[in-house]
């Protein structure tokens, strides 16, 4: 993420009118973090935009595997362990009586973040 002040140039195709995109251009918290992006067309005027609406255009524009390159998974790896468990009851039940019942414990192993 660009954490100081950046425009970023979108150039126009027939190349006569490029627009740009200001982040970060005044320390105020609701406009750092690139929260509000502002937009200048090139006849002067200029817009504001919050980051989530074009995040949300650029995801609705994307194909399936550019949505998928947006989307982080998790992808943790776990070993399972099986085992059974014995209880000896003091009260209830039988006195004296063994209570057994199977477990599966999950212990993770190891988690990372990827962009498919």
């Amino acid at each position: 993420m660009i954490k100081g002040y950046e425009k970023l140039r979108i150039p126009d195709l027939n190349k006569t009118n490029d627009f740009f995109i200001e982040v970060n251009w005044v320390k105020e918290p609701k406009i750092q973090g690139c929260k509000i992006l502002r937009v200048t067309f090139p006849n002067g005027e200029e817009a504001y935009v919050k980051k989530d609406h074009f995040y949300a255009i650029l995801f609705a524009i994307g194909n399936e595997s550019e949505q998928r390159k947006m989307i982080p998974q998790t992808v943790q790896k776990v070993k399972w362990f099986e085992s059974v468990l014995s209880v000896k009851a003091k009260k209830d039940i039988r006195k004296g009586e063994n209570i057994t019942f199977p477990i599966k414990l999950s212990i993770p192993m190891s988690q990372e973040v990827i962009h498919s």
